[in-house]
């Protein structure tokens, strides 16, 4: 999502520092109702970065979080909870302060037991943990703390996906649509194809990518003041399926997405896969136009290869902004400019009639080029021959 959804997001790089032994992901109860518990022990820039300020818990399958403000260290522990993030708690006075509920817990081991208590101390429920094991190293991102990947991955057991009804067929291709139980975004999956084994194995690929964008959807919605949100259950953004063959897969996510900042971001991003492999060969930053992206398909093993190719594409696709008249010139250029030659970065896809050619590399106030007639700019299959690589039979 804008290029990947990832690059939206915050990446949180971690310096580690010794962790209280009361600090894990716990998953269990509080009073009948099942959630998923975050423990950190707030420190400063100086002592190490947690990649969060305060410990957050969350009911599922619920999507926002709620934060857990530490008021005393010592067992048992004592939080304050709030929908607040930890500096509009931290700088809010009287009434904006927020507080929805007080916890008292005592984590002994591989377990935590406590007590909610409702501000004004009428009601209570009991808090029943248990720990969650961590991820192993090599299963998350490495630029991610190990226990906010822990955390999003337990989260994202509890998602679940249903087919909408709504499919796209191409041949003896099918393409269906499934809806994640959390935010009721739709997303592509293989339906009716010629190869069952090769079938499976796709859409166990699509559904671990899908899985992802959902959580990193929910970080983006919990890293936003909670008085920002838009209405719940209208998603910001939906792909749409533009071809299908037994060999490859294409549609495009687009949308305006925002994760806080000055305004949203506006984005489209073209995804590829490769079915027979299968594996991912256009979507993600600098993937495309490299032999592990659409060098499956065209010559694109060297620099010069790609930078023929780049004249190439870019050629059209400046051919096809040109005969424009709506835009008056006004995305004739872009960050691609200051690029060298072979190291230029825009978006390839497939499409039923050829080759898209999809240039991104736009500030936001210029978002609007991402949507015109000639972008994406579409080379004919046909004019594509002397770039295939020898025995090439992926294109249509």
């Amino acid at each position: 999502m804008f290029k990947t959804l990832a690059s939206l997001f915050l990446a949180f790089s971690v310096v580690q520092a010794s962790a209280a032994d009361w600090e894990g992901v716990f998953e269990g109860t509080l009073g009948k109702s099942r959630i998923i518990v975050q423990l950190v022990e707030p420190q400063d820039d100086m002592e190490g970065n947690t990649g969060r300020e305060t410990s957050r818990y969350s009911y599922v399958p619920k999507s926002r979080d709620l934060n857990l403000i530490l008021s005393k260290p010592g067992m048992p522990l004592a939080f304050e909870e709030t929908p607040l993030l930890y500096y509009e708690f931290s700088g809010a006075q009287g009434d904006e302060r927020k507080v929805t509920g007080k916890w008292a817990l005592t984590v002994d081991g591989n377990s935590a037991l406590g007590t909610w208590t409702s501000p004004d101390g009428k009601k209570s429920f009991p808090i029943h943990l248990s720990r969650v094991e961590m991820l192993r190293e090599g299963a998350f991102n490495p630029d991610e703390n190990v226990v906010n990947a822990t955390y999003d991955a337990q989260w994202l057991k509890h998602v679940t996906f249903a087919d909408v009804g709504r499919s796209k067929s191409f041949g003896p291709v099918e393409v269906r649509m499934v809806k994640d139980s959390a935010f009721g975004i739709e997303y592509p999956v293989l339906g009716a194809f010629p190869n069952a084994a090769r079938k499976a194995k796709a859409n166990e690929l699509l559904m671990a990518t899908h899985r992802q964008s959902v959580a990193q959807y929910r970080n983006c919605k919990n890293g936003v003041s909670s008085g920002w949100e838009e209405a719940e259950g209208e998603p910001e953004f939906s792909n749409e399926i533009k071809f299908a063959s037994p060999t490859v897969l294409a549609f495009t996510e687009s949308g305006s997405v925002f994760c806080g900042g000055a305004h949203p971001s506006n984005y489209t991003n073209p995804y590829t896969y490769d079915l027979t492999a299968p594996v991912q060969i256009g979507g993600k930053y600098e993937l495309d136009l490299s032999p592990q992206g659409f060098g499956h398909m065209l010559k694109l093993a060297n620099k010069e290869e790609r930078a023929a190719f780049e004249r190439f594409a870019l050629g059209r696709w400046k051919e096809a902004e040109a005969k424009d008249t709506e835009m008056e010139g006004a995305c004739s250029t872009g960050w691609i400019e200051e690029s060298p030659e072979g190291e230029k970065i825009f978006s390839l896809s497939l499409t039923e009639t050829g080759l898209a050619v999809h240039r991104t590399d736009y500030p936001h106030v210029a978002s609007v080029c991402l949507f015109t007639e000639f972008n994406p700019t579409i080379i004919p299959y046909a004019e594509l021959k002397p770039w295939l690589k020898p025995g090439q039979n992926l294109l249509p």
